[in-house]
């Protein structure tokens, strides 16, 4: 009898989801079977300009390693002032400028975030989250607009991670180099 309950309990743990309920099972991928905040840091920085600290920074991904700016990944900025919606979209204009986009896909790419992005006070958390490919922005746990396109999703990490940063120092600290 021992064993048969062994047997029964064996079979129950391992069964697919299919045989637990009559939900069809779905295909996740590793990163999707849970949510980005318990990923593992990779790095941290704060950016200061002048005297001021602007925010501080969080890299996150599903290893707590960096592997390109394709890995999935969310970047978490706390702000440590408050910044009009207008210069945070100033800012990323700057630096998609710098990074050598052209003026056609940084207008468009503004379009979008302009629509989505708040203005931010002190201790605002931004969070852009990236799977697959794909970017959504959160503030806190609530979705900013819509999932971005890869190439907003790409050019957007890019300020923080791509070797042509403005700002090499933090990019370093954040991937942990």
């Amino acid at each position: 009898m021992r064993a048969l309950w062994l047997l029964l309990s064996l079979v129950v743990i391992t069964a697919p989801p299919a045989l637990a309920s009559d939900q069809a099972p779905t295909i996740k991928s590793v990163t999707s079977l849970y949510p980005w905040y318990q990923w593992q840091t990779v790095g941290q920085a704060t950016l200061t300009w002048g005297l001021w600290d602007i925010y501080n920074s969080e890299l996150k991904t599903p290893t707590g390693k960096y592997s390109g700016l394709d890995t999935d990944l969310a970047l978490i900025i706390r702000y440590l002032r408050d910044i009009d919606k207008d210069d945070l979209l100033q800012a990323t204009n700057e630096q998609w400028q710098h990074l050598g986009y052209s003026k056609q896909q940084i207008t468009s790419w503004l379009a979008t975030l302009s629509a989505i992005w708040p203005n931010v006070k002190k201790g605002d958390r931004l969070i852009f989250v990236q799977r697959n490919g794909i970017g959504q922005f959160y503030q806190g746990t609530q979705p900013l607009g819509k999932p971005l396109s890869k190439s907003l999703t790409r050019s957007f990490i890019a300020i923080w991670l791509s070797p042509k940063t403005d700002y090499p120092e933090l990019r370093k600290q954040l991937i942990n180099q």
